[in-house]
């Protein structure tokens, strides 16, 4: 009996070892083809991603140069038979045309090349030129423009993505702001080590409204104002973007009838 009892022992034991091993070779075993198949499965959506990207920077470099012909074309016009109201909104949706194209190529750009050599940089006065460069464009417009910008500010980035991000932000701000409206840019000394840059307007409009997917590619908040607003949804994209490759945050929030886009660095 006490042989039958340590032989029962001994089986069970090594059949417990044996079903371990085999749930662990079949979850390897599992494993292993969900990668096969999952590379697979991913092959061709990262290849059409690829083919996208080479697409817009090839025929952004292409149709610059009709683009260029069409506005020296019209501005000879112009020079010949003076300025007219087909010429100036040639001359404009050229122009938006260009901005599309370059805007488009950048962000192409920066997903393709996502990396870029992080330094210490003057944010302060990287946000007080931007600011400056928009005040006679926002006063112009009978809107008021409010800066709260802590000197001195440092943080680790990249001077041209630094400008870049502040300039779309601010121009945002501009497009969307209400008539007659306020526009605020503040940056904070580091809380908790973290830089804060907060670029608000007022925009009445914006209540209720699904602020989700504000930084996707092309999306723009308020599609009654389409026609009113100039712009391609590509801005807040980029923006948020640089933010990701600066190993930041931006978050966008609305109160008060005041839309908010805050970036943490």
């Amino acid at each position: 009996m006490l042989i039958d009892a340590s032989l029962f022992e001994t089986s069970q034991s090594t059949l417990l070892t044996l079903s371990l091993y085999m749930t662990l070779y079949s979850i390897i075993f599992f494993l292993i083809v969900i990668s096969i198949f999952s590379g697979i499965a991913i092959k061709p959506y990262v290849k059409n991603a690829e083919k996208q990207k080479t697409f817009i920077a090839n025929a952004g470099h292409e149709l610059k140069t009709p683009l260029a012909i069409i506005s020296a074309n019209t501005e000879l016009e112009e020079m010949i038979s003076g300025e007219t109201e087909w010429t100036k909104s040639t001359k404009e949706q050229t122009q938006r045309m260009v901005e599309l194209i370059n805007r488009m190529v950048s962000l192409a750009k920066l997903e393709e090349h996502p990396d870029i050599k992080l330094n210490t940089c003057d944010f302060s006065d990287i946000t007080s030129r931007v600011a400056r460069d928009f005040t006679s464009l926002i006063q112009k417009d009978n809107k008021t423009l409010t800066l709260v910008i802590d000197p001195n500010i440092s943080v680790q980035g990249e001077d041209k993505a630094l400008y870049e991000l502040v300039t779309i932000l601010i121009d945002n701000a501009n497009k969307y702001c209400d008539p007659n409206g306020e526009i605020s840019v503040s940056l904070q000394s580091p809380v908790l080590r973290h830089t804060r840059l907060k670029v608000s307007n007022t925009y009445a409009a914006g209540k209720g409204m699904d602020y989700s997917r504000s930084f996707d590619r092309f999306y723009r908040e308020d599609p009654s104002r389409s026609s009113e607003v100039s712009g391609f949804g590509i801005g807040l994209s980029m923006a948020s973007n640089l933010v990701d490759i600066l190993h930041g945050k931006i978050s966008v929030s609305y109160k008060g009838q005041t839309i908010s886009f805050i970036v943490t660095l």
